[in-house]
């Protein structure tokens, strides 16, 4: 429907040769109108500020703050918010949050992509992407988490009709005060529409699908009428915001932090009863709610064969037989669909000597 509604409108702003429309009414996060063609650089992963979950954007939070970042662990910001235009749009200047400008006169520009701007002379470019109406992250093939709890409205392909277009598999979720936050990119959906899902929860994996010249994740927030994107970063230049619909730092506390929530990490270990030889003690465990394992057990052939299909923390009693190797591999997932897997150290079995007791 989105889709539909951003192309209608489109068509008539041509028709009447009216001025450029906000992003959420002339096209979609992560491509640019009319004469868009692809780029290509190097990578989308080590440059730029380094989102590590605990800096200050020099702005107190907006008094409806509601965001946390939907990612965990340090990730380069590989492009940033427009306040100079937020609409896809040449406008050959870029404003940043705190009122950092960069334009053709600032470090140039990429010879290969006209709207884009190095952040200094002779940097990067690229962080600074002339109308672009959200963040990119560098995070390659990673959880992404659902930045607030709320209803999954979008999850799918932006263009069903076109894989390479736009930002690829999608997810929006409202969040019951008139917004809603975006995720493009994605390599794979792990929720469905119409479902609720938690602050925290991983909504999928991210990609490279779409518009994307290397695995990132386009992270938006938009009003959810239509009425155009926002910065969740705020503004807080010494001049007033350029762009007239922002409305603060949207970052609980008032800065960007990780969802608080406990992370998976399996530990688990093999040990042998010393009282009955083909006897082998097996614990696992792990932080996080609603933990369920799996527990396997490997051969010394290589071969892997569920042993415990699924499970809460605990341990069990294998017997194994006289003169193998076993060890022993678990996967854990959360109720908030973080995961992680671990495996023991390798147990020799003694041989069994005649009249042993097993």
């Amino acid at each position: 429907m989105r889709v539909i509604v951003l192309a209608a409108a489109a068509l008539v702003a041509a028709l009447l040769l009216a001025i450029p429309a906000e992003a959420s009414s002339a096209e979609p996060p992560g491509q640019k109108p009319g004469r868009y063609t692809r780029w290509y650089y190097p990578s989308q992963m080590t440059y730029g500020p380094l989102e590590n979950g605990a800096g200050s954007v020099a702005s107190p939070p907006a008094s409806g703050a509601f965001l946390t970042l939907p990612f965990v662990g340090p990730h380069y910001i590989t492009s940033i918010f427009d306040h100079c235009g937020p609409n896809y749009q040449t406008h050959h200047s870029v404003c940043r949050y705190d009122g950092t400008v960069a334009s053709l006169s600032v470090g140039g520009a990429d010879p290969t992509f006209d709207a884009g701007y190095a952040q200094t002379p002779g940097g990067h470019d690229y962080l600074y992407y002339d109308g672009h109406d959200g963040y990119d992250y560098g995070l390659y093939y990673e959880p992404i988490a659902a930045a607030a709890s709320g209803t999954v409205i979008l999850a799918g392909w932006e263009v069903p009709s076109c894989h390479s277009c736009l930002s690829g598999l999608t997810v929006e979720i409202a969040h019951g005060n008139g917004l809603l936050t975006y995720y493009g990119h994605l390599s794979r959906i792990d929720v469905a529409r119409g479902q609720r899902v938690s602050r925290g929860e991983v909504i999928g994996i991210s990609g490279m699908t779409g518009s994307a010249t290397g695995p990132h994740l386009h992270f938006g927030v938009y009003y959810l009428n239509g009425a155009g994107p926002i910065d969740p970063y705020g503004w807080s230049g010494s001049y007033p915001d350029p762009y007239s619909k922002d409305i603060g730092d949207l970052w609980l506390t008032g800065s960007p932090r990780y969802p608080d929530l406990a992370l998976p990490k399996v530990t688990v270990s093999a040990t042998q009863d010393p009282n009955y030889p083909s006897a082998l003690d097996v614990v696992w465990s792990s932080p996080g709610s609603g933990a369920t394992f799996a527990v396997s057990i490997v051969t010394q052939d290589g071969e892997m064969a569920p042993w415990i299909p699924s499970v809460g923390a605990g341990s069990a009693i294998y017997h194994g037989q006289p003169g193998q190797r076993y060890w022993f591999w678990v996967s854990v997932r959360t109720d908030l669909g973080w995961s992680d897997a671990g495996g023991s150290r390798v147990i020799q079995m003694p041989a069994l000597d005649h009249g042993q007791r097993t």
